[in-house]
């Protein structure tokens, strides 16, 4: 995206509030939200959803759509737009994820229920390869639910759902293209997410509607002494993150009650909880039944919460910044329209993406630049703010 030096000359408390939806309490605490305002907006496909979203940290970003249909599109974010530069034709089944290599950005892993493929997007008619259980044979499969790959992308790995009364957590070393083994005796139910930490290649994160989040070191040699902890949610988890916080490693958690859950690994009870009711009042929605939430991102001493509401009045979208495990208000975004299903952070530049998809640039006095983006049903918009001053610049100032 284009640098951009434009005299701040008004302040958030002329932004105008009332333009957005009535699904909100616009009462003065609402103020509090930094209002964004989307920019740009790109329809992905006219009959399709895009589940998924995926990008590259780059100022140009390579941005992955993966759509309902089980196509996966590729664009690059330029000055002027979105210019699409392949398309991904492989899988049959649902979409289960893309990743963007950290390693090459022209390599993207996608995941169905039945395989993993590695593309590359410069030959998008062919894939690399493709990565199956091989343990079972005809149509007696294992059905994949997640996948995730390590930080130094020697290692692959995928959760299924219960396959003769066990659920699997499937390895694959990447290089040598061929399946490791796996672990079978850790959850009692379907695995819903597994992540690797960022940083540490040993470090697995596993979460399954069993209510468990089973932290695991993979340096150990099996499954028993690789398992070093195990945390109860109570509930059924839907999304994990690892974070730091006063550089210690800590795991966000949503759970399919729409609860989020903030754990260390030296409690056997989450030192933060906040019930969907707590977040619908921070985020000062009128009704806690329609609250949802979206995706927690986060990063060191950083933590934000995607949350919007789905009622008959608006499909509304703000955010939650956690300090110290203490929420306050952060972004409302202005406009969204339908219900977001995915959404990418990038810490390293100043974009982010969001899917129907809508794009918000988030740029902060302090140079510290973050990027968002998230991801609606069909659609891809951008927007860019300053905060302090919540400068609301227009598409014919960025050139959009």
């Amino acid at each position: 995206m284009q640098n951009l030096k434009i005299k701040v000359e008004s302040d958030v408390e002329n932004s105008d509030s009332s333009s957005g939806s009535n699904c909100w309490d616009n009462s003065d605490t609402s103020r509090m939200f930094y209002e964004l305002d989307s920019v740009h907006e790109e329809l992905i496909a006219s009959n399709k959803y895009i589940l998924h979203i995926d990008a590259t940290c780059d100022s140009e970003p390579n941005i992955a759509t993966a759509l309902t249909d089980g196509w996966c599109q590729i664009y690059k974010l330029i000055n002027n737009g979105m210019l699409s530069i392949a398309k991904l034709v492989g899988h049959k089944e649902k979409i289960i994820g893309c990743r963007f290599s950290k390693q090459d950005p022209n390599l993207i892993y996608t995941g169905s229920t039945r395989f993993i493929t590695l593309w590359d997007i410069r030959t998008p008619e062919m894939s690399v390869i493709n990565f199956i259980d091989t343990t079972v044979e005809n149509d007696n499969f294992k059905t994949f639910n997640c996948f995730d790959v390590s930080p130094n992308e020697r290692l692959l790995t995928a959760g299924t759902e219960l396959f003769g009364g066990d659920a699997f957590l499937l390895f694959w070393d990447i290089r040598k293209r061929q399946l490791l083994g796996g672990y079978w005796e850790s959850h009692t139910d379907d695995i819903t997410q597994v992540q690797f930490h960022s940083e540490n290649k040993d470090s697995l994160l596993s979460g399954s509607t069993d209510g468990l989040i089973n932290v695991y070191d993979l340096s150990q040699p099996n499954e028993e002494d690789a398992l070093i902890d195990s945390l109860n949610t109570q509930s059924s988890v839907d999304h994990l993150l690892w974070f730091k916080e006063n550089g210690k490693d800590n795991i966000s958690c949503i759970t399919h009650t729409f609860d989020l859950q903030l754990w260390n690994l030296e409690k056997a009870a989450p030192y933060e909880h906040f019930t969907r009711s707590d977040i619908a009042s921070l985020l000062k929605e009128k009704n806690e039944k329609h609250t949802y939430l979206a995706k927690v991102h986060g990063g060191i001493n950083y933590l934000l919460l995607l949350a919007g509401s789905n009622s008959k009045e608006g499909k509304c979208l703000r955010s939650l910044h956690f300090q110290a495990g203490k929420p306050q208000p952060a972004y409302s975004f202005k406009n969204n329209r339908q219900l977001v299903r995915s959404s990418w952070f990038n810490h390293n530049v100043s974009n982010s993406i969001s899917s129907n998809i809508n794009w918000y640039h988030l740029e902060f006095q302090n140079i510290i630049h973050y990027g968002f983006c998230v991801c609606t049903n069909m659609q891809l918009s951008c927007l860019y703010a300053k905060r302090g001053n919540c400068l609301l610049y227009p598409k014919e100032v960025l050139g959009l």
